[in-house]
């Protein structure tokens, strides 16, 4: 079956491993039972699916590339730290995203969007998870196991 996210379902997921955060690798991932928790956390913002286990929270977290589950979190995360590092001064905050304005940053970011399409949402409105996910992630968001 196919498993469908709806924006408060990641929002208790995203500030259940916040508030776990402790429990996190060196990488910001976390052990099994970490994401157990997290699945029975959630169960009660679930609309629409099966419900939610640890494997579709693990794989909601780390960014695993499936057509079942996306947007990825941390897919995300990565993105706009990679488009906040670019060269041209990309701009970025969480309450306008990248708050695209002129023909340059236009320009600059429809390029950037090609290869990472999943922060094209982000063009004029922040990520309002951002806050919390870079607490969880140690800077650079290091890949690799727990």
């Amino acid at each position: 079956p196919r498993v469908h996210w709806n924006h408060e379902e990641t929002a208790a997921l995203v500030r259940f491993l916040h508030d776990n955060r402790h429990e996190a690798g060196d990488n910001g991932n976390f052990k099994m039972a970490t994401y157990q928790a997290t699945a029975l956390h959630i169960a009660n913002y679930r609309t629409d699916g099966p419900p939610k286990n640890y494997q579709a929270v693990r794989n909601k977290w780390t960014g695993y590339i499936s057509q079942r589950c996306k947007p990825l979190i941390r897919k995300i995360y990565r993105d706009i730290e990679y488009y906040q590092a670019q060269p041209s001064g990309a701009h970025w905050d969480n309450e306008k995203g990248a708050n695209i304005q002129g023909q340059h940053a236009e320009q600059v970011f429809e390029d950037f969007v090609k290869s990472h399409p999943l922060i094209r949402q982000f063009k004029t409105s922040g990520w309002d998870l951002y806050p919390y996910v870079v607490d969880i992630i140690p800077h650079g968001g290091a890949r690799g196991a727990n």
